[in-house]
């Protein structure tokens, strides 16, 4: 994230904590009435009373959500040890003043009760907040996983891929031929991050609450388990082991996996990380995830389909991942969605 954007978003949240806060002190003395299709009367009334933690977030879905922030966190310090690697904490502070002002304003909510619709809010802070913490902690544990030293994985991709009848190295020299359909490729690529933001973005203010929580357990689970077979299965993905130039530039990426499975590179600078997962393509995973939350809403879902379809084969044909790195995506989902319905969203309704 920009200094320029993350000291937006700061000022921002903290403004609008300041005015609510006004806002209601103002209001404590009178209160708007209201009742389904009746006019505003103005009575008298008591301070409101504070709501349960559960009813802005921390609900047992939500308390799940923290426990796998705690258990990442925790598996990120062993692999740091074990690999020897440093951080360079004067990097750190620009994700720490996001999340802290994240936790100032839902914590507002608490200390400053308001009206019940605002509840949804903070859980929207809260779900906001247990997502920016996981991605600020499993990111930078890739590079603990790659200095696990696991063997390369990618003799055993490239087979998958030629047993499937798939040649990345093929692919990217038939898109480089094509300067067109390289751009739209390299655009569509690009959108993943976009489409995260916007997801949570729509939801919230469509106040899809189930959705939403769905949407942040899956990033939860999937986040977690593409890490964790980064640690298994290392690779320098198909431009570094066939040794061919990808239609995007990968030449950062390719350095970083490298140096840390090497050992060459010991310190990880929070304003120069990077994906590093090649098995199995998260970006692939994101499209699945944000295509699913739509499902039945026709209007937003045909033309996520149509760019998630783009997104998905772009991964291939611009050279940033196997064939068999977009399959396993795939399954990975689909057991998402089933623990989801197995188990969390039980977890959901239990706060009702």
């Amino acid at each position: 994230m920009s200094f320029p954007l993350l000291c937006a978003v700061g000022v921002l949240l903290a403004m609008w904590s300041f005015l609510r806060k006004r806002r209601l002190a103002a209001a404590w003395g009178t209160m708007d009435a209201w009742s389904a299709g009746e006019t505003i009367q103005e009575v008298s009334r008591p301070r409101a009373a504070r709501p349960g933690l559960a009813r802005l977030g921390l609900n047992p879905l939500g308390q799940l959500l923290i426990g796998l922030n705690v258990l990442a966190l925790a598996a990120g310090v062993a692999s740091f040890s074990a690999g020897r690697l440093a951080i360079e904490w004067s990097t750190v502070w620009l994700g720490a003043a996001l999340l802290s002002a994240l936790v100032v304003v839902w914590l507002n909510f608490y200390f400053v009760p308001g009206a019940r619709w605002e509840w949804f809010v903070a859980e929207v802070l809260f779900i906001t907040f247990a997502m920016v913490l996981l991605t600020n902690v499993l990111v930078p544990l890739q590079y603990g996983a790659l200095a696990l030293r696991a063997p390369w994985a990618d003799p055993w991709l490239a087979r998958a891929d030629a047993w499937l009848g798939v040649s990345t190295p093929a692919l990217t020299a038939w898109t480089w031929t094509h300067p067109v359909i390289a751009a739209a490729a390299k655009a569509a690529y690009s959108t993943f991050a976009p489409q995260m933001l916007l997801t949570m973005l729509v939801l919230a203010v469509r106040r899809e609450r189930d959705r939403l929580w769905e949407f942040a357990f899956h990033f939860h689970i999937c986040l977690i388990v593409t890490i964790a077979a980064l640690a298994i299965w290392p690779a320098v993905h198909a431009p570094g082991y066939y040794a061919f130039t990808p239609t995007i530039d990968m030449t950062r990426m390719i350095a970083q996996v490298k140096g840390f499975h090497e050992g060459t590179m010991t310190v990880v600078r929070f304003d120069d990380l990077d994906g590093l997962v090649s098995f199995p393509s998260f970006h692939v995973v994101g499209a699945l995830l944000v295509t699913w939350a739509f499902r039945g809403r026709r209007r937003i879902l045909v033309p996520l389909i149509v760019l998630n379809t783009c997104l998905i084969i772009s991964t291939v044909i611009t050279g940033e991942h196997y064939g068999i790195d977009v399959l396993a995506a795939a399954p990975l989902v689909a057991a998402s969605i089933a623990a989801y319905r197995w188990g969390g969203r039980h977890l959901l309704a239990s706060d009702a």
